[in-house]
């Protein structure tokens, strides 16, 4: 059994970007597979995007990309963090990660990437790859990487995972079985609840309910 408490770490997470590192490793430890120093890119793989960018990345970017960019299990299971290799300027904005169809990016406006810790957009392609305009996602990168870590996990493979659609009333339910994580506005740019029980991870959004069991498959 973990003995991670997610609902109280995840409330000192988003204090700073120094806490929501420190939940990032806990989070990897006790639900994955600890971090290593391998895990995370050089400063000069970071560099070296800089240098063929011609820009400077927000410190937050490469503190993350430092941590765990080499991580595919805690970044590219559903959706895919861009390797510094495939960062790129489109749309006035630094895109950093795709839908694994294509059908959507999100990015740091150039505007933005001056600050430490940016805000991070979401944009939609629809037909023909007409993109609409960038909708706001988090308030900060450092905040959209627990999505990201939390979203990825429930796509992890080698654990038991589960999806299912369900209506108010079997949410009335999960809302009894479960202990809901107080998750911050800041971090529901959507419709999100998260629930913990002993060893699973509950993540509902208005698609219906993903559901990760701490335990790997046999």
């Amino acid at each position: 059994m973990s003995d991670f408490d997610l609902s109280k770490k995840i409330n000192q997470a988003i204090q700073d970007r120094r806490e929501t590192w420190d939940f990032i490793r806990s989070f990897v430890s006790h639900w994955v597979t600890p971090l290593k120093e391998a895990d995370g890119y050089s400063e000069a793989d970071l560099l070296a995007a800089e240098e063929r960018l011609g820009i400077s990345l927000p410190a937050a970017l490469k503190e993350a990309y430092n941590l765990f960019g080499r991580r595919s299990d805690l970044t590219r299971n559903q959706e895919y963090l861009l390797e510094p290799t495939a960062l790129y300027l489109d749309h006035g904005a630094l895109i950093f990660r795709h839908e694994n169809q294509g059908a959507a990016f999100w990015g740091i406006l150039v505007a933005d990437l001056q600050y430490p810790d940016p805000p991070v957009y979401k944009c939609w392609v629809i037909v023909n790859n007409v993109v609409e305009n960038w909708e706001t996602w988090l308030g900060r990168f450092s905040l959209s990487c627990i999505d990201l870590i939390l979203w990825e996990s429930l796509h992890d493979s080698s654990r038991a995972t589960e999806f299912c659609e369900i209506d108010e009333e079997e949410l009335e339910l999960v809302d009894q079985l479960y202990q809901e994580v107080p998750y911050p506005r800041q971090l529901a740019p959507w419709h999100i609840r998260l629930f913990t029980g002993t060893d699973l991870l509950l993540y509902y959004t208005d698609a219906g309910l993903f559901v990760r069991a701490h335990w790997l498959n046999e």
